[in-house]
């Protein structure tokens, strides 16, 4: 319901006209389709309603409204049209969508809020719940992970789609496994268009926080023939960009609370002057500055043939190539789980339930990181559509597809350890403070007095063989309009390959050190320790540099088959759904109802794996080449039936009523499911920190949910709306995370504590909540004035769901991801050859994790925030137009916390960023 439509897509016309103030306007054929098939699920290659000569030649008089009113009046059109609850957006103009990253789109819709990766939107929630499908053109799409069954949505670079549309409740012929709702990408056909079409773009985007600009250039060719054989039309679209980041955060570690029937809790109690108050204090603190970059290749190619006017045929190949980096610098003084000693005669402060505001602590540990992070994902999607009508009535659709996705990833830690003098710390602002000090100085070497590194290497590989047979039988009148049915089948497999992390204990501290300034650190707003030394940076960007500086010989940390677990899920699907239409009514109803039954195959295996380490004849200790092995199987197999209601009652031509009831599954990620447990022996120097390690559960079973929603729309103009919606979820065995703690002793007899996070089937959890939208342009304002318009919406989500934490402060929460609420608010202009936008997005306070490493099992929580993001565009000519885009101009402040707001955790920045683009269509 955003911006959308393009110049292009409208000149080349289609079936049903759209309105503009007095101007009649072609929508995007991509758009008038999805809008007027049944259920809108079938790919969009496989369903164009707009491509017989007569719709085409239809429109050649007819005056072309474009930009923003066409785009708003298109995605509306979607809204009001669909046979279920379906809010859209469309591209202004070919490749363009009026964000950047896909998932930055996505907020812009009710009812949608998003997760940032590094300062970017990475993940999505429907409704405050996660579990959301992604579909290319109404098919499977994924990123190969050992985390998600999903798309990774920074993958993708918006210019290859034409749109995207949400379908936030099910049907019988939508795809099931999801909670929360679907997302549907489409690309572009060559039959979209009535000939030769091209359009390009280049940009240039700066990232203030970094210091940097990278480019970005697009480009899209397509054109269609009359051919002896029929009619033929090719598609091909290209996308690259390119972009750097930095992110600063400041960090407090865990708070534990301390213990008075403990000697050495009770005695820092007497030290405090605190005996029998209630006290809890940080055990350290730190900064991570973080650098890094993306680069996203996309390419998406398309063949159409149209032998005869009852058979066509799609094929289409799309490709996405994904780099992300990141290497940082971290600097902590912590504690870990050992106790922390204040230094006595220091000035303490509390807040009123006694948790630590500032103080001083003595002698505690450094930890002095260079670290670097790579990933690299491939998805391929092959597919092929072929919609044969044998008779005016009868729809047949055939689909098949293959998908191939790979991911490698590298994780590489030069660890610098010494001893802090003390530690001063005031916790009690929006930012925190903290200075460190060490007797030879930090921006000395001898502060350090030995070292370590930790590799670790996995690779995924994700597959997907998927067939598909649609049949619609339409009527001619009465009350039954149509019948659908069809079958499904798909096989997906992933495999998920881990080393472990490798744990090397050095015989001293490496020579290769760099001074770094951290004076820009938090763009300088920041009360910090100053400079330091920590391994050089340079070397950390090269894997091969890094090993052969530190002396680690017999290359990379080696992959062992008990490292690989394997996921496969089959599925059997068949539906039927009827859709109706009772128009004699004094009240118009129209609807659907139908029911989805799916047989479901799940196997899964992995390993627990347990290193040693071995002492070397040097006192260094390394990690043994042979871990403890035990495999782990486990099959699943169960029947869903799915049924569905959606009904439409027209009260008046602008006013209409939707209700709908539902129930649907979510099945758990492969993550989730992997069985396996990776645990390395930590280090002398280790012993006393605190130790993590992730597995999952093979016995989770699919959440399942029944769904109720209801909406009143009122389409008041061709671009104007205002809708409000209630829903309703009520889910049952909701999957959650835990952590537990697990004693593991190893051959030497040395015995560490873990913390382990995996997931378990909690009681039921309940959703329900109200969005409210509102668009229009002010079309009735004199001259120039009539060029502005606004959107905005509003969403209240209330769930609930126990915590894993059985006692603290904190016993129920909400489900993770949602904020309660959460609103935009658009301001447009659009006159002459003026375009612009400056939209402001906030949410409130939401739960990042039931469980966080470190919190004694309490959750992480993340502080309201909003930001703001503009754009404006001058179209110099129908075929070419430059914008300025501006995303987070606020310079937004991010902030997490343990449970209560008295013990922060994170406070982050990102950069604000500014592009330069340059579009030209023909």
């Amino acid at each position: 319901m955003l911006i959308g439509a393009s110049v292009a897509a409208l000149v080349c016309g289609a079936a049903s006209p759209a309105f503009a103030q007095t101007a009649t306007a072609l929508p995007d054929p991509a758009v008038q389709q999805a809008a007027t098939q049944s259920g809108t699920t079938a790919p969009s290659g496989d369903q164009n309603v707009a491509d017989t000569p007569a719709a085409l030649n239809a429109a050649a008089d007819d005056v072309v409204v474009t930009g923003v009113r066409a785009s708003l009046q298109s995605a509306q059109n979607i809204k009001r049209n669909a046979d279920q609850v379906v809010d859209s957006i469309v591209a202004e103009d070919i490749g363009k969508l009026p964000d950047r990253n896909i998932a930055e789109a996505l907020q812009r819709i009710s009812g949608i809020q998003i997760q940032r990766n590094y300062g970017e939107g990475s993940s999505v929630a429907i409704r405050g719940l996660t579990q959301v499908r992604t579909e290319l053109n109404g098919r499977d799409i994924f990123t190969a992970s050992g985390s998600s069954n999903a798309l990774s949505l920074e993958d993708v670079p918006s210019e290859l789609l034409a749109g995207i549309d949400v379908y936030k409740n099910p049907s019988a012929d939508l795809i099931e496994d999801q909670l929360s709702g679907t997302i549907n990408f489409r690309t572009r056909k060559p039959f979209d268009f009535d000939g030769f079409k091209i359009s390009g773009s280049v940009s240039n985007t700066y990232n203030d926080l970094v210091r940097e600009s990278q480019p970005a250039a697009s480009l899209l060719v397509s054109d269609r023939w009359h051919t002896g054989i029929g009619e033929i039309g090719v598609l091909v679209s290209a996308s690259y960009q390119k972009s750097s980041f930095r992110q600063d955060t400041i960090s407090t570690e865990p708070f534990y609370t301390l213990d008075p029937t403990n000697a050495t809790d009770a005695a820092t109690l007497a030290s405090l002057g605190r005996t029998g108050q209630v006290t809890t204090l940080p055990h350290g603190t730190g900064i991570g500055e973080v650098y890094g970059d993306r680069r996203r290749f996309g390419i998406d190619a398309s063949l159409q043939w149209r032998p005869t006017d009852t058979l066509e045929l799609t094929g289409e190949v799309f490709r996405n190539d994904y780099k992300f980096r990141f290497d940082d610098y971290s600097y902590f003084a912590y504690s870990s789980g050992a106790s922390i000693t204040p230094q006595p005669g220091a000035t303490f402060a509390y807040a009123p339930n006694g948790d630590f505001q500032s103080g001083t602590f003595t002698n505690l540990p450094i930890g002095a990181n260079t670290s670097l992070d790579t990933r690299h994902s491939v998805t391929t999607d092959y597919s092929l559509n072929a919609k044969w009508k044998p008779t005016a009535n009868l729809t047949i659709t055939a689909d098949a597809q293959y998908v191939d996705s790979k991911t490698t990833d590298l994780r590489s830690i030069v660890g610098l350890n010494g001893t802090a003098t003390t530690l001063t710390q005031d916790i009690s602002g929006a930012v925190p403070s903290f200075q460190i000090t060490s007797a030879p100085g930090l921006t000395n070497a001898a502060t350090y007095s030995n070292a370590f590194y930790l590799d670790d290497l996995n690779n995924a590989r994700g597959k997907d063989k998927t067939g598909r047979l649609d049949a619609e039988y339409r009527f001619d009148g009465g009350f039954l309009r149509s019948i659908k049915a069809g079958l499904r089948y798909a096989d997906r497999s992933n495999r998920f390959s881990d080393t472990g992390y490798r744990y090397i204990g050095l015989s001293g501290v490496p020579s290769d050190l760099e001074y770094v300034d951290f004076g820009d650190f938090f763009r300088g707003d920041a009360d910090l320790f100053g400079n330091a030394v920590l391994f050089n940076r340079t070397t950390a960007l090269n894997y091969d540099a890094t090993r052969a500086a530190l002396g680690i010989t017999g290359g990379a940390v080696p992959y062992l088959a008990s490292g690989t677990n394997t996921e496969s899920q089959k599925t059997y699907t068949g539906y039927a759904a009827a859709f109706f239409k009772a128009d004699q009514l004094a009240v118009p109803i129209d609807g659907n109802i139908g029911v989805r039954v799916i047989r479901t195959n799940v196997a899964v295996s992995g390993y627990y794996q347990q290193y040693g380490l071995v002492t070397n004849a040097d006192g260094t200790q390394s990690t043994v080449s042979n871990p403890t092995v035990n495999p782990i199987t486990n099959t699943t197999d169960y029947t869903s039936v799915l049924p569905s209601l959606n009904l439409r009652a027209h009260l008046t031509d602008k006013l209409q009523l939707r209700f709908a009831a539902s129930k649907n599954i979510s099945r758990p990620n492969f993550d989730q499911l992997n069985p396996s447990l990776n645990i390395t022996e930590p280090g002398a120097a280790q012993l006393t920190q605190e130790h993590d390690t992730t597995g999952g559960n093979p016995y989770l079973k699919p959440m399942k949910s029944n769904n109720f929603d209801v909406s009143l729309e009122w389409y008041f103009t061709h671009s104007g709306s205002l809708t409000a919606a209630g829903f309703y979820k009520d889910i049952s065995d909701y999957i959650q995370t835990g952590i537990s703690a697990r004693n593991v002793t190893f051959a030497d007899n040395v015995t560490a504590t873990y913390n382990v996070t995996s997931y378990s089937n909690v009681a039921n959890a309940k959703v329900k909540g109200v969005e409210v939208a509102y668009q229009q342009f002010f079309d009735f304002l004199p001259g120039a004035l009539k060029g502005f318009g606004v959107q905005g919406n509003f969403t209240y989500v209330d769930s609930n769901a126990p915590s894993p934490a059985t006692a603290g402060p904190v016993h129920n929460v909400s489900l993770e991801g949602l904020s309660k609420y959460n609103y935009n608010i658009v301001g447009l202009y659009e006159h002459g050859l003026l375009s612009a936008r400056v939209a402001y997005n906030w949410r409130s306070q939401f739960l990042m994790t039931t469980s966080g490493n470190g919190t004694g099992n309490l959750p992480v929580f993340e502080k309201p925030f909003g930001q703001l993001d503009a754009s404006v565009s001058v179209n110099v000519n129908p075929h070419f137009s430059l914008t300025a885009n501006g995303v987070n101009l606020l310079n937004t402040v991010t902030s997490t916390f343990y449970g209560i707001e008295t013990r922060p955790r994170d406070v982050m920045i990102n950069d604000r960023k500014v592009t330069i683009v340059a579009r030209v269509t023909f």
